[in-house]
C-alpha cells in the first residue's frame, strides 16, 4: 500500500502543473514544427530556387562567352583602315570576364549538388535524433494531461472539505490508488438507546401489546404484607 501513497498537499498545485505542462507541450510542438518548416524551406531554396537560378545563369553566361570569343576572333581577323591588325585589348578583357562568370556559375551548380546531398543527410540525422522527443511531445504529454485531469477530478470529488471530512492525505491516496474506503469518522454512530426505543414507540403508535416479558413483569403479584400487622 505504501507504493500507492501520494502526498498531495494542494490540488491547486496540480492545476498549475497541468497548465505548465500544456504550455511546454505547445512550445515544444511549435519549435519542432518551426524547425521542420525551416528545413523544408532550405531544401526548396537550395534545390529549386538556387538550382534554377544558376542553371539559367550558366546558360546566359555560356552564350555571353561565345559572343565575346566571336568578337575577339573577328577583331584579330580583319585589319583596320590603315591595314594593320588592331590589338584586341578590350575584347580580351570581355572574354576573361565572361570566362570568370561562367566558372562561377559552374562552381555554384557544383556546390548546389554537393550541399543538397549533405543537407538531406543532416535532415535525416536530425529527424532520427528528435523522433523520441517528438513522440513524447505529441503523444505522452496529452496522455499525461488527461491523467492529471482525472486526478484533479477525483481529488475534488473527495475534497468536499467540511467539518470532520477526510484528510487531504487520505483523499490523495484514494485519488491515486483508484479508490478509498469512506473514513469511519464520517459514519454516524448508532445510538443503542434509540434502537431500543424504536420498537416500543412503534408499538405504542400502532396500539399493539408489548412483548410477553413485559406483560409478565406487569402481572407479577405483589408480596402480601407480613402477618400480624393487621391483628391486635
Amino acid at each position: 500500500m505504501s507504493d500507492l501513497t501520494a502526498r498531495v498537499h494542494s490540488v491547486d498545485a496540480l492545476k498549475l502543473f497541468r497548465v505548465a505542462l500544456i504550455k511546454f507541450g505547445e512550445e515544444a510542438s511549435n519549435a519542432l514544427t518551426g524547425a521542420e518548416a525551416q528545413m523544408n524551406r532550405m531544401v526548396v531554396w537550395l534545390e529549386r530556387d538556387q538550382a534554377t537560378h544558376w542553371q539559367v545563369q550558366h546558360k546566359k553566361r555560356t552564350e555571353a562567352l561565345s559572343r565575346a570569343q566571336e568578337a575577339l576572333r573577328m577583331k584579330k581577323l580583319f585589319p583596320d583602315a590603315s591595314g594593320r591588325i588592331p590589338t584586341p585589348v578590350e575584347e580580351e578583357k570581355v572574354v576573361r570576364r565572361c570566362k570568370a562568370a561562367l566558372e562561377e556559375a559552374e562552381q555554384k551548380l557544383a556546390y548546389i549538388k554537393r550541399y543538397s546531398r549533405q543537407i538531406q543527410k543532416e535532415i535525416m540525422n536530425y529527424r532520427a535524433g528528435v523522433q523520441r522527443f517528438a513522440t513524447w511531445v505529441h503523444a505522452e504529454i496529452p496522455m499525461a494531461v488527461g491523467r492529471i485531469d482525472r486526478m484533479i477530478d477525483a481529488l475534488e470529488q473527495y475534497l468536499s472539505l467540511s467539518a470532520g471530512g477526510p484528510s487531504l492525505r487520505e483523499i490523495s491516496v484514494a485519488a491515486f490508488a483508484g479508490g478509498m474506503a469512506r473514513p469511519t469518522d464520517e459514519q454516524e454512530p448508532v445510538s443503542q438507546g434509540a434502537d431500543s426505543q424504536e420498537p416500543a414507540e412503534a408499538g405504542e403508535a400502532s396500539g399493539e401489546a408489548p412483548p410477553a416479558e413485559v406483560v409478565e413483569e406487569a402481572d407479577e403479584p405483589q408480596v402480601p404484607a407480613a402477618e400480624g400487622t393487621g391483628h391486635n
